[in-house]
């Protein structure tokens, strides 16, 4: 086993060394001045081979020839030999090259002259630093000072130094260089880019890019941009790094900015992007373009892995839903109750003109909601404009309709899946808390910081308003009061902070707005409904309690003014004269409302709602 795992580390490093290794060939001829008196200066140089590591390194072989004349004895003396090198360099600057390194080996020695020749053989060392001038990735020229010592230990005298000063031509030759391209890129795209979530896409990466250096150097500043043609909005930034070493390999997280061209993507495929590639590169400017292909789901794919991710086909400025919806709401303002809850009558109306304009439930044969919200499968859905050409949807695309149609006349939305049922939740406007003054079923509503909210059931769509809310109160109680069910609650305006809405919009819509007459006969009804059945028991609590003022409530928002006033008129408290004051101004009785709120300043002065409302007050009154 322990011969196995030297086996591996050793394969793991040639392969590595493989893969980050140059060879180098260095030639540095010159003049040397020995150290010694009896010698006068000469010439000689040194050829190396090398493997340049890591670009860092290098490792190899040298050959060395110096020679230089014996004075004394007239004779030249010649060095040569051969041995096994080590060095260090870097790039302070891009073009700027600084090395040191050192050698040793045996060298052999002889002479010619006068007398006698001689001849033998030693060991020597030596060691060296340079600066030079890189002119590309694989020249560089350096002028080269360096120490030689010749041991003389078998002719029994002191060591022959030798100072050496030179020019250094190094020449690379790159091994790791796979092909002609300057950098070298893999994607590892796990999974297929959504079009749904093409604005999320500039904060989540779509993939995970590895750029490798193939340039033969280093490369600075580097910044890594996508752009897709037509489905870009813009070219987006990935990424700004300050260095990529030689061969050094990067792994980079891939944004892009995609245009409402992506979705027209009807169909699973490829698109075929452009990654961008500026660089400094020996001190110039560069810039690389590589294609890179990105699988892209269709349109309408949807993962639930995120419920919240719902919240991107809930779009309010898609140009046919902000249409239809202010049509909607046109007519309904024209009916609303002056004291009861805007936004309960405007879903009442949003959804009844929905409703009685054709669309309805429709199973999705091949993925339905109540299979697949809680399956790993993808899911299809429609958006909130399919949905209205098509008369009809699944529970959650009905829901995400009704939903987009609320949010542009500016009423909050959030929603809740169920197994068997999609809940719209709709935003009161109302502080925590005041759920009893609003249903007969406070403990069928949800809430969050800030409001409370009330449900409508997408399975009980065609049933109309109040069965679909009275249903949903009830689905909504359940899961408060299981211990078992782990419904997530989405809150849409919070949801689009991560998952922005996509505008998908077509040729104009097919819709088929009702009529005025149909609409304000529906949205009559469901008042009613509303009053008979909520406020009722609204009035009725309030009655227990014996309090006045909450009584008044109660029948100010039924539309039972004159009652309010009654139950107003018991008690001489500021909040009881201001509401008194706001039933006046409902009916438009404005000196009566200005003295009331005069009353309520006389016991307060500093009162904003009694302040606020005498200026409304007197502003209607021309003062």
């Amino acid at each position: 086993m322990k011969k196995l795992s030297v086996l591996a580390a050793a394969l793991l490093l040639s392969a590595n060394l493989a893969f980050s290794a140059d060879i180098t060939f260095r030639l540095t001829p010159g003049i040397v001045l020995p150290g010694n008196k009896d010698y006068s200066t000469g010439f000689g140089g040194t050829a190396q081979l090398d493997l340049d590591l890591f670009g860092l390194l290098t490792v190899g072989v040298e050959g060395l020839f110096t020679t230089t004349n014996i004075d004394a004895l007239s004779q030249s003396a010649y060095f040569y030999g051969g041995g096994v090198g080590l060095g260090a360099y870097f790039y302070p600057l891009s073009r700027l090259y600084i090395g040191l390194g050192g050698a040793a080996g045996i060298y052999q020695f002889s002479t010619t002259g006068s007398t006698d020749s001689k001849s033998f053989s030693d060991i020597y060392y030596r060691g060296y630093g340079e600066i030079g001038y890189r002119f590309s990735p694989s020249l560089t020229v350096s002028a080269n000072g360096g120490y030689t010592n010749f041991a003389l230990v078998k002719e029994g005298d002191s060591a022959l130094d030798m100072i050496n000063v030179g020019l250094s031509l190094r020449y690379t030759v790159p091994l790791s260089k796979t092909n002609s391209s300057d950098f070298v890129i893999s994607n590892d795209q796990g999974d297929a880019a959504f079009p749904l979530f093409m604005s999320a896409y500039k904060t989540c990466p779509i993939t995970t890019i590895t750029i490798r250096n193939n340039t033969g150097a280093e490369v600075n500043n580097v910044r890594v941009s996508l752009r897709a043609g037509r489905y870009s909005a813009s070219t987006y930034e990935s990424a700004n790094i300050k260095k990529i070493k030689k061969y050094a390999a990067v792994d980079i997280p891939l944004y892009a900015d995609f245009s409402s061209e992506l979705l027209r993507f009807t169909e699973n495929g490829k698109i075929l992007c452009e990654l961008i590639i500026d660089y400094e590169f020996l001190g110039k400017k560069q810039q690389a373009i590589q294609n890179l292909a990105l699988s892209v789901y269709n349109r309408n794919a949807f993962s639930w892995s995120d419920s919240t991710a719902l919240s991107c086909f809930i779009s309010p400025d898609t140009p046919e839903i902000l249409e239809i919806s202010k049509y909607i709401a046109g007519i309904a303002r024209n009916n609303f109750f002056t004291g009861m809850n805007r936004n309960v009558q405007m879903a009442a109306a949003m959804m009844e003109a929905l409703r009685i304009s054709g669309i309805k439930y429709s199973d999705d044969k091949l993925t339905p909601y109540v299979q697949f919200h809680n399956s790993e499968e993808l899911d299809s859905i429609k958006y909130p404009l399919q949905t209205i050409n098509t008369l009809s949807g699944d529970y959650d695309e009905l829901g995400l309709l009704l939903a987009s149609c609320l949010e542009s006349v500016g009423v909050a939305t959030g929603y809740l899946p169920l197994d068997d049922d999609f809940i719209v939740l709709v935003a009161t406007g109302t502080k925590p808390g005041t759920e009893e003054n609003l249903f007969a079923n406070p403990k069928g509503c949800l809430s969050d910081e800030s409001t409370v909210y009330f449900g409508l059931s997408m399975a009980n769509f065609s049933k109309g308003f109040t069965k679909s809310r009275e249903i949903a109160a009830k689905k909504i109680q359940t899961v408060l009061e299981s211990e078992e069910t782990n419904a997530e609650f989405t809150v849409v305006h919070a949801a689009w902070e991560i998952y922005a809405p996509a505008i998908f919009s077509e040729n104009g819509s097919y819709y088929e707005k009702p009529s005025s007459k149909a609409l304000n006969a529906a949205c009559e009804a469901s008042i009613k409904d509303y009053i008979n059945n909520d406020l009722s028991a609204v009035l009725a609590r309030a009655r227990k309690t014996g309090d006045a003022n909450k009584v008044g409530i109660a029948l100010m928002r039924m539309g039972r003014y004159a009652e309010a006033k009654a139950e107003f008129s018991k008690m001489d408290t500021v909040k009881a004269l201001n509401n008194l004051a706001t039933v006046y101004m409902i009916e438009k009785s404005y000196n009566s409302a200005a003295s009331t709120y005069k009353r309520v300043l006389a016991k307060d002065p500093e009162n904003k709602i009694a302040k606020r409302g005498l200026e409304n007050a007197n502003a209607k009154l021309g003062l």
